[in-house]
């Protein structure tokens, strides 16, 4: 089968801020490649060294009328890089750009492979003669090698892909079918062609159906905007850093104006992009103002980016794909898109999930990797490829990534962790102060990457840990949070197009860390210190230092802040908050606010247990409800009725007459309002719950409304203690109360770690749990909705109560009662 590479137009097949370039034009360039090539014989394989330009279209097409096979190379690739693809792959001719042919020289001394260096500038110089009249098609057979695309190398050495005509024609087909492209489209060639989404989707693709490619001078935003002013553009396809810079842009200019503000939350309250389009109209015309699509490709783009672009009235396509599949896999009809999924798998490609991981079969899947036998063999199994991401399809058959096998972390204890999910966490709880983040582990912890605008500031480190980092780890599981971090104003290793090299990432932190001053003072000279420091060590897996800092670096939560509180005051008659720790955050600080606050009391060492704490008198006061409680408790149920389809199963588990501790995975700020719906009145007026303290209940309205309700508050940097002792002042008196052990709503619809506050009331009051399964809540209430999703269904599961025993921890009883939440059907 022929497959047709370009088709004539009358248009102009090519736009630059100097002028168009005709079909006709082109196609004389093309043959004067194709003449070039051809001396040193027909077929073979052209490597293409060079930036972006009409030039490197022109070789493209020149080498594929000669029957050749084209390797791209990024042009960014410095000389090793470089020979390394001249010797794995063998080219005969290397066509360069000017500005890279040092590096082609240099490249071609280390190789053991010499091939011809051609210059673009000197090729495409002065006038090329117009083509003979005749048939103007540039046609290959499907079975012939088109490509060989060399992976990005984020995980390590890049490896050719093959891909043949039949291989881009069946994902042409199949992009062209999903009607984002039509006959005549005009692109932006905006990515650089050695990866092939842009390979594809910016310059083959449109040259195939008559289409329009812009191309800027260079790719700043000022050159961007020129070319589009002249010559705008339907399609832009480019990568979730670009969005992600574009987002941040906007939003800087947006939050400094009340109006503009304004506008936005008016934006999104219409939740229309026709709307949007023309209330922000200024910053669409700045893109040339006729952009009907903006496609995001190479990895998942945020989804309040997604979200906050979709306001300002840009139209946002995910698409999912990858070098072997010509690129495309997956991609979202048009007006049928779900933000966080790159839609459905594209006509004439299936995709199943195995083991969690994403397989592909289709016309459009590569043959295999050049030269690479075995990692084709491993890649490519009985007709399917396995693409090492993860992910899985909804009832819909759309799309949704979860993470990618070779990236994730494996912890010691065995647990995986998705390092991207953490960087996107730590980026958007800062709120722009972190522009990047990438994590890594590192001698056994997870270490991060930070970039920050004023990274080299004398109390940048401390900013960043004080304000992003411990909110972060409070937030976060014990096995997720950040021990260590370093700063930087500059790029982090990335390729190209933006992609982490996380390969590299260990070796760039490490390099970072060695900066800094490793001298460390010695260890002062104090008994109290050495006292301290041997009661931290056997509470914590981290080894003590004077300097470290006991939350961040040593991993000293909430409830080992208690125990150093009880320690200190048993032995040292010093009585010290939460706010003294965070005060004097590290060993050698704390135990110098502890000499000098000593009160002289008998060193007795034995510390305070969790009876001794629940148990000491006089017990905490407990609230009764104010009548409000109830009428609110009766308008939100009534709302969650109207809105929400919720079933509930296992009430026969609620006990009615006793206390109950009632323990729930945490899906939604609306959870509290569905586990109690099927509850009686009169058991509510006993029924408490337990609720981290965050800016929006520390002062005002809400506060008091806390305040005169069934809700009792924790401040982590406060009053742990003090909340705890107040539960169990509920359950003594014949109460019950609600806990979201997670201490926070999951981010990615899976269950975090257990918190172990519930397992030690349970425990020490001998309370039964009554754990609660919650589900479909994650997708029903959407973090960033503006409206209810109407109709949307939840289910609410009572599990049998559970007891821990005599013998077992409070984490393995923590632990037992997730599982049962994890495992419920």
């Amino acid at each position: 089968m022929k497959i047709t590479l370009m088709k004539r137009c009358p248009l102009a097949a090519m736009a630059t801020v100097d002028g168009e370039i005709s079909y006709d034009a082109a196609r004389a360039q093309i043959l004067k490649a194709r003449d070039e090539l051809s001396r040193q014989g027909a077929g073979g394989k052209i490597a293409i060294f060079a930036e972006n330009s009409t030039m490197w279209a022109f070789s493209l097409y020149g080498a594929w009328l000669n029957g050749s096979t084209v390797i791209p190379v990024d042009a960014g690739s410095n000389a090793e890089e470089v020979a390394f693809v001249l010797d794995d792959a063998e080219p005969s001719s290397l066509c360069v750009g000017r500005a890279n042919l040092e590096t082609a020289k240099l490249a071609a001394e280390k190789s053991a492979h010499k091939p011809r260096i051609i210059v673009l500038e000197d090729l495409f110089s002065g006038e090329a003669q117009a083509p003979a009249e005749g048939d103007w098609r540039i046609e290959r057979e499907g079975e012939e090698l088109a490509f060989i695309v060399y992976t990005s190398g984020t995980t390590g050495k890049p490896k050719g892909v093959m891909l043949t005509f039949a291989n881009l024609y069946a994902n042409m087909r199949a992009v062209y079918e999903a009607q984002y492209f039509y006959d005549g489209v005009r692109v932006l060639a905006m990515l650089p062609f050695h990866h092939i989404l842009p390979l594809m989707g910016t310059l083959v693709m449109p040259l195939s159906i008559g289409g329009r490619i812009s191309f800027p001078r260079k790719l700043s935003p000022a050159d961007i905007s020129e070319v589009l002013q002249k010559y705008p553009v339907d399609l832009v396809i480019s990568v979730p850093r670009f969005y992600e810079l574009l987002h941040a842009n906007i939003m800087a200019k947006i939050r400094e104006s009340k109006i503009a503000s304004a506008l936005f939350f008016a934006a999104k309250c219409a939740d229309s992009i026709k709307f949007s389009r023309r209330l922000f109209s200024a910053i669409h015309n700045k893109f040339g103002g006729e952009v009907k699509y903006w496609v995001s490709g190479g990895a998942a783009l945020d989804r309040k980016i997604w979200r906050d672009l979709e306001t300002l009235g840009f139209t946002i396509c995910e698409g999912y794909g990858m070098t072997e599949c010509a690129p495309i896999i997956a991609f979202p009809r048009i007006g049928k898109v779900k933000i966080g999924s790159p839609g459905q798998p594209l006509n004439g490609i299936e995709i199943k999930i195995d083991n969690g991981e994403i397989a592909v079969r289709g016309e459009n899947v590569t043959s295999g990797y050049w030269r690479r036998p075995e990692e084709t063999a491993e890649s490519i199994r009985g007709g399917w490829l396995y693409t090492g991401d993860l992910g899985y399809l909804d009832d819909s058959q759309y799309l949704f990534i979860t993470g990618r096998r070779k990236e994730l972390i494996v912890l010691p204890n065995g647990k995986k962790i998705n390092p991207a999910d953490i960087e996107a966490q730590i980026v958007r709880q800062s709120a722009g102060g972190i522009s990047e983040a990438a994590v890594a582990m590192s001698g056994g912890v997870l270490k991060a990457a930070l970039r920050v605008p004023n990274a080299g500031d004398e109390n940048a480190e401390e900013f960043v840990r004080n304000n992003y980092i411990l909110p972060y780890n409070r937030s976060a599981a014990s096995y997720k949070r950040i021990i260590k971090f370093v700063l930087t104003s500059g790029e982090l290793p990335r390729t190209r197009v933006g992609k982490l090299k996380r390969h590299m990432l260990p070796e760039f932190i490490e390099s970072a860390e060695s900066g800094k001053d490793s001298r460390s003072a010695p260890a002062p000279d104090s008994e109290i210190y050495a006292d301290l420091a041997e009661f931290l060590a056997g509470k914590l897996s981290m080894p003590t230092s004077p300097d470290a800092h006991m939350e961040m670096d040593l991993g000293l939560d909430s409830l080992g802040k208690i125990s150093m509180q009880c320690y200190v005051a048993d032995k040292y008659g010093v009585e010290a908050t939460e706010r003294d720790i965070e005060k004097y955050p590290t060993l050698r600080l704390f135990s110098e606010f502890v000499e000098a606050r000593r009160g002289g009391a008998a060193a007795c060492g034995k510390g305070e247990s969790w009876a001794e704490i629940l148990g000491a008198l006089p017990y905490p006061e407990v609230p009764k409800p104010n009548p409000l409680h109830f009428l609110s408790i009766f308008f939100f149920k009534a709302f969650c009725r109207i809105f929400y389809k919720a079933t509930f199963s296992g009430l026969e588990n609620i006990p009615e007459n006793t206390p109950a501790i009632f323990a729930a995975n945490h899906q939604s700020f609306l959870d509290g309002l569905f586990l109690i719906m099927p509850m009686p009145t009169r058991m509510l007026y006993r029924t408490y719950f337990f609720a981290k303290i965050r800016k929006m209940l520390k002062g005002g309205v809400l506060k008091k409304y806390a305040r005169r309700s069934n809700v009792i508050v924790m401040d982590i940097n406060d009053n742990v203690r003090g909340a705890i002792r107040s539960l169990a002042a509920v359950l003594r008196g014949g109460g019950s109360v609600v806990i979201f052990p997670e201490g926070t709503r999951t981010k990615d619809g899976e269950i975090a770690e257990f918190r172990q506050s519930f397992a030690i009331l349970a425990k020490e009051l001998n309370v039964p749990v009554v754990p609660i399964s919650i589900r479909g809540a994650f997708e029903a209430v959407k973090a960033n909705a503006t409206l209810p999703d109407f109709g949307a269904r939840v289910s609410v599961k009572f599990l049998p109560q559970m007891s821990a025993s005599e013998t077992e921890t409070y984490a393995d009883f923590a632990e037992r009662v997730k599982s049962a939440i994890e495992n419920a059907k």
